[in-house]
């Protein structure tokens, strides 16, 4: 870490006063221990994404939940690191976490210890940690990390968190703090703050994020032919009993003339709003972002909230983007509730759902009818399942009983898997697997990574998924695969067919 701020390129931009007195209360509270170590600095109103933008050379995170929750969060490097909880074992929120979380020293402005719970996690992990993905290396199974850095925004404030890991020693921290001491004033700088004195930010103070993104230069998918061979796959399964259904997914590649900011990418997912989770993951040179309209799980002490998404429409809306809405989403509802197919797969999401946290549930409220729920120009079949945990189940647990739903995977989920690794001609990585994060407490907010893209270089590979069960048909799969592109084909500012 001591080069971080050389590597990111950090003009000497001076902190204002109150932070760099309170980094300096830190470094007497931090540098001298061998625990784990927070320190949680006060600072104006920032825009998270300036984070990634000064430290490109970290890992990075940015998380953007639906609603008028908290705000926004960006995260780079890593204090500390576990591997992604798979099995429902100790790898994540049980021994190593539990052990770390509770040992946490929170320093507050003044380096006086605080009684704070905002530690977190954040991370991922790919759909079929079994399935090769080669695409996907800097990814790997997956796994959760303390990050170094936390910016978490408000409207009118932000509060940056600084991890210090259990094996870090006082040469490492005391070259974060300072590292800390450039990136505030950055920050401050790009916001405006300056060193207090509330006039304009410098020109230099964050490097321009380009306004548009680079042309395209090549659109590659799947053949349909080949797709309509993996329907025909997935149906006869269907047919003869060996699964009741099937999530099958293709990938669209798009070359650009150039390399293609994840920054610039991730400011028009967040812009577009509309009850999606916004997530970007930067790991050596790669990024993974989406804007995923579905809940895997979300924890509250023992109360765990989960949501069946499943039967898609895509909205004919005349005229311009504010025209016609309600008339498309009562055609789309119309079609969905007409439809017995999306009815079936919506039906055997919500059982599989059902069944698969039963274990571990004390009580079970029952989904009702499936309301339609619209997600810029798509409407879902969506079902809240709420569910109160017994006492003593972790959030690890929780997760791997529900991953993956039948929403993106199949039932049953071992006979689907083994079809999806068969079928599929490319691998998933860590599209339709979890992210989100998981808290000191054990409550957690996961994603499931669907509407999705990784970028590489000058490449970008979306990924799209169907439910096939046997009354599906690949024409009508394929254009609700393509409808599902669409979201981030209007990120990377490529024209749709």
């Amino acid at each position: 870490m001591a080069n971080t701020a050389a590597r990111a390129g950090l003009a000497p931009t001076p902190a204002p006063a109150p932070a760099l007195a309170a980094l300096r209360a830190a470094e007497d509270a931090v540098a001298g221990r061998r625990e784990a170590c927070e320190f949680r600095l006060d600072l104006p109103p920032l825009d998270p994404l300036a984070l990634w933008t000064l430290l490109p050379a970290e890992e990075a995170v940015y998380w953007k939940a639906p609603g008028p929750g908290p705000g926004p969060v960006a995260a780079a490097g890593a204090a500390w690191r576990v591997p992604f909880p798979a099995d429902g074992g100790a790898s994540g929120e049980g021994e190593p976490w539990r052990r770390l979380a509770g040992a946490v020293v929170r320093v507050g402005a003044a380096g006086r210890e605080e009684d704070d719970r905002g530690v977190r996690l954040f991370g991922g992990a790919a759909f079929d940690p079994d399935a090769p993905s080669p695409d996907w290396g800097p990814f790997g199974r997956g796994d959760l990390v303390w990050p170094a850095w936390v910016l978490e925004c408000e409207a009118d404030r932000a509060v940056l968190r600084i991890a210090f890991g259990p094996d870090e020693d006082a040469p490492v921290r005391r070259a974060r703090l300072a590292a800390t001491a450039r990136l505030v004033g950055r920050l401050c700088a790009a916001a405006g703050a300056g060193a207090g004195d509330g006039g304009p930010a410098p020109a230099s103070a964050l490097p321009p994020t380009p306004p548009v993104l680079p042309p395209v230069v090549a659109r590659r998918d799947l053949d349909r032919r080949r797709w309509a061979e993996m329907v025909e796959a997935g149906r006869a399964r269907a047919r003869d009993g060996r699964l009741r259904k099937i999530v099958l997914a293709r990938r669209c590649e798009i070359e650009f003339a150039a390399e293609p900011d994840p920054v610039a990418v991730l400011r028009r997912l967040a812009a577009r709003g509309g009850g999606e989770f916004v997530f970007g993951f930067r790991r050596a040179g790669a990024c993974f972002v989406g804007a995923s309209p579905e809940l895997l799980l979300e924890r509250c002490g023992r109360r765990l909230r989960i949501e069946a998404l499943a039967g898609t429409r895509r909205l004919a809306v005349p005229g311009g983007p504010d025209d016609g809405h309600a008339a498309a989403l009562i055609a789309a509802a119309e079609s969905l509730y007409g439809s017995g197919k999306d009815l079936e797969e919506h039906a055997l999401v919500v059982r599989g759902i059902v069944d698969a946290v039963a274990p571990l549930a004390g009580d079970v409220a029952p989904p009702g009818w499936p309301a339609v729920r619209r997600i810029g120009d798509l409407a879902h079949l969506r079902a809240e399942i709420d569910v109160t945990l017994r006492p003593g189940v972790t959030t690890d647990e929780a997760l791997a009983a529900l991953h993956p739903t039948p929403a993106v995977g199949g039932l049953p989920r071992r006979e689907a898997l083994a079809a999806i690794r068969e079928v599929e001609p490319v691998g998933r990585g860590w599209y339709a697997g979890p992210v989100g994060w998981i808290s000191a407490a054990g409550d957690a907010e996961f994603a499931v990574a669907i509407r999705s893209a990784l970028l590489r270089g000058r490449a970008a590979w979306l990924y799209a998924g169907a439910g096939i069960v046997a009354a599906s048909e690949a024409e009508a799969e394929y254009a609700e695969t393509e409808g599902k592109l669409g979201r981030l084909l209007d990120a990377l500012a490529v024209e749709e067919r």
